[in-house]
């Protein structure tokens, strides 16, 4: 995200394609933090298909370079993946 000012939310949408022979489910994720919050498609992925993994991201109270990941489980081998957010959150002026 660059340079961002601690307060804003902002949002990132991952898109993915699934390139395999089966369904892609999505079972499980896991933040680094309560203020990164991730949403996905719920329903099977099929192949040749795309799918989403929605990011918000809540700098509120949070200052400095962050790296926030979210580890994806899924029915795929491996089956964890993760992904990053990294932004440099500034103070605010006001």
């Amino acid at each position: 995200f660059g340079d961002i000012l601690s307060g804003e939310t902002i949002k990132y949408s991952f898109k993915f394609k699934n390139t395999g022979k089966a369904d892609l489910l999505i079972s499980s994720f896991k933040a680094t933090c309560g203020c990164t919050i991730p949403t996905f498609s719920k329903d099977p992925v099929k192949p040749g298909k795309e799918g989403f993994i929605d990011v918000t991201f809540d700098s509120k109270g949070i200052f400095g370079f962050q790296n926030k990941e979210i580890t994806v489980v899924t029915n795929t081998i491996p089956n964890s993946h993760t992904l990053y957010l990294r932004a440099n959150v500034k103070r605010s002026l006001n």
